[in-house]
C-alpha cells in the first residue's frame, strides 16, 4: 500500500513535469508492485500504460522491457499461453536490437513458464538456450544459473540423477567464484530433490550443509528456512522408520529444528517463513499422533497443537496472499486427516482437498492437479471401506483423472503408481 502511494505521487509529478518516460517508468514500477502483491489485473492495466508511452515515444528497447512484464504478470497468474506470446515477442525485439544478453534472458523466462505449466521438454529446450548464449558471453554466474534452472526443470519433472548433476555442475561453478551464498542455495536444491528422492537422510545432510553455510554468512532468513526443512526432513524419516522409539526421537528432533526456525522468524519478523513453520509444525504433530498408542494420555493436547499450528499457517498465508502456496500446503493437512486414526475425518480432508484443487486449476498448474486429484481418489477409497455408495466409482474417476494428467505431463514414476492404485479399485468391484 505504502510503495504504491509513493509511485502514484511521484507518477503525479512527473506528468505535471510533462516527463513522459519517467511517468511511464512509474507505471512500470506500479505493475511491479501489484504483480507481487498478486493484484494481476492492476499489473496488467499499468503496464499496458507503460507499453503505450514507450510506443509514442518508439523507445524499442523499453517497448521489448514492457513485453518481458507482460509476460510476467501473465506468467505468475497462470496464465502461459498469454506469457508465451509476450515472451516471445520480447525476444525478437531484443534479438533485432543485438541485445543478446536480454535475449539469454527471455530464453529463461519461457523455461520457467513451460516448467510452471509441466511442458518439461519445451523448458529443458529453451533453457539450453538460454545457456548457449551464456556460455558464448562467457558470463560464468549466469552460466551457473542456467545450470541450476535446468536442475530445477529437471526436479519438476521427477528425473532426479539429472536434477542432482545439474545442480552439482552449478554448486562447482559458484564455488570456483567464490559466491559461496549462491553454493549454499545449490546445497539446498540438492537436498529438495534428495527429499523428493525418499533419501531424507542425505537431505538433512544436505540442508546442514547449506545451513552451516548460511550462518557463516550471517543470513538468518535462510537460516530459519533452513532449520524447517531440516525439521520437516526428520519428521519424514521418522515416518520410515519402523522403530517406533526411534521415530520418536526424530520427532523430538525436528520439533526442535522447527522450533529454532520459529524463534528466528519471529524476532525478524519473517512472516512467510513463519507460515511455513508453523504448517510444519502441525504436520509434526500429526505424525506424532500417527505413532503414540490410542489410550495415550497426551493425545488430546497434541490433536490441539496440529489444529492450532497450521490454523495459524493457513491464516498467515491469507494475510500474505499467498493463495498458490497456501493451496499446496493444504494438500499436506487433508493427508493427515486421511491418514492419522485419530485425527481421521474423510469430510474435513476432500473438503480441504477440493479446495487446493480449484485454486491449482485457477492457477493452471497441472502437477499439483495431478496431486490433488490422486489424495481425493485416495479419500473415496477410504469411503469404499466404509461401504459409502458411489465411493467406488468416485475414486476411480479421480485416479483416472490424476493418471491421465501425469501421462501428459509425462512423469513415468507416477503414472505406474496410479495404475497400481487403479488396479486396486477394479479388484473392489
Amino acid at each position: 500500500d505504502q510503495a504504491i502511494a509513493y509511485y502514484q505521487q511521484s507518477l503525479e509529478l512527473f506528468d505535471q513535469l510533462d516527463k513522459q518516460k519517467d511517468v511511464a517508468t512509474q507505471w512500470y514500477w506500479l505493475a511491479v508492485c501489484y504483480r507481487n502483491w498478486g493484484r494481476y489485473q492492476q499489473a496488467l492495466d499499468c503496464e499496458i500504460k507503460n507499453l503505450a508511452i514507450r510506443q509514442q515515444l518508439d523507445d524499442q528497447q523499453w517497448i521489448a522491457i514492457a513485453y518481458y512484464q507482460l509476460g510476467r504478470i501473465y506468467e505468475d497468474w497462470g496464465k502461459y499461453d498469454q506469457a508465451i506470446a509476450y515472451y516471445q515477442e520480447s525476444l525478437e525485439l531484443f534479438d533485432q536490437l543485438d541485445k543478446q544478453k536480454d535475449v539469454a534472458s527471455l530464453w529463461y523466462w519461457l523455461a520457467d513458464c513451460y516448467r510452471e505449466s509441466g511442458k518439461y521438454q519445451q523448458a529443458v529446450d529453451c533453457e539450453l538456450k538460454n545457456l548457449a548464449i551464456r556460455q558464448q558471453l562467457d558470463y560464468q554466474p549466469w552460466i551457473a544459473i542456467a545450470y541450476s534452472h535446468l536442475g530445477t526443470i529437471y526436479k519438476d519433472w521427477c528425473k532426479y540423477d539429472q536434477a542432482i548433476a545439474y545442480h552439482q555442475q552449478s554448486r562447482g561453478l559458484y564455488q570456483q567464484l567464490d559466491l559461496q551464498n549462491n553454493v549454499a542455495n545449490q546445497w539446498n536444491w540438492l537436498a529438495n530433490c534428495y527429499l523428493e528422492l525418499g533419501d531424507y537422510t542425505k537431505a538433512i545432510d544436505h540442508y546442514q550443509q547449506s545451513l552451516n553455510l548460511h550462518q557463516q554468512l550471517g543470513q538468518n532468513e535462510k537460516i530459519a528456512n533452513r532449520y524447517r526443512k531440516i525439521g520437516n526432513s526428520q519428521r519424514l524419516l521418522a515416518r520410515n522408520t519402523p522403530d517406533t522409539t526411534q521415530a520418536l526421537d526424530l520427532l523430538s528432533q525436528g520439533e526442535q529444528s522447527i522450533g529454532q526456525a520459529i524463534e528466528i522468524s519471529k524476532a525478524n519478523d519473517y512472516k512467510a517463513n513463519q507460515a511455513y513453520n508453523y504448517i510444519a509444525l502441525g504436520l509434526l504433530y500429526s505424525e506424532r499422533l500417527h505413532r503414540l498408542p490410542s489410550n495415550h494420555p497426551t493425545l488430546p493436547e497434541q490433536i490441539e497443537q496440529f489444529e492450532t499450528n497450521y490454523t495459524m499457517g493457513l491464516r498467515l498465508f491469507s494475510e500474505l496472499g499467498e493463495i498458490l502456496n497456501r493451496a499446496e500446503e493444504i494438500l499436506d493437512i487433508s493427508r493427515a486427516y486421511l491418514e492419522v486414526n485419530v485425527l481421521e475425518n474423510l469430510d474435513r480432508a476432500e473438503a480441504l482437498a477440493l479446495e487446493s484443487l480449484q485454486v491449482f486449476l485457477d492457477y493452471n498448474r497441472r502437477k499439483l492437479e495431478a496431486s490433488a486429484r490422486q489424495l481425493l481418489g485416495e479419500i473415496y477409497l477410504r469411503r469404499v471401506e466404509g461401504n459409502q455408495s458411489n465411493a467406488n466409482a468416485m475414486a476411480s474417476q479421480f485416479l483416472t483423472e490424476s493418471l491421465e494428467l501425469y501421462r501428459n505431463l509425462d512423469i513415468q514414476g507416477k503414472v505406474i503408481e496410479l495404475e497400481e492404485q487403479l488396479k486396486g479399485v477394479g479388484s473392489r468391484e
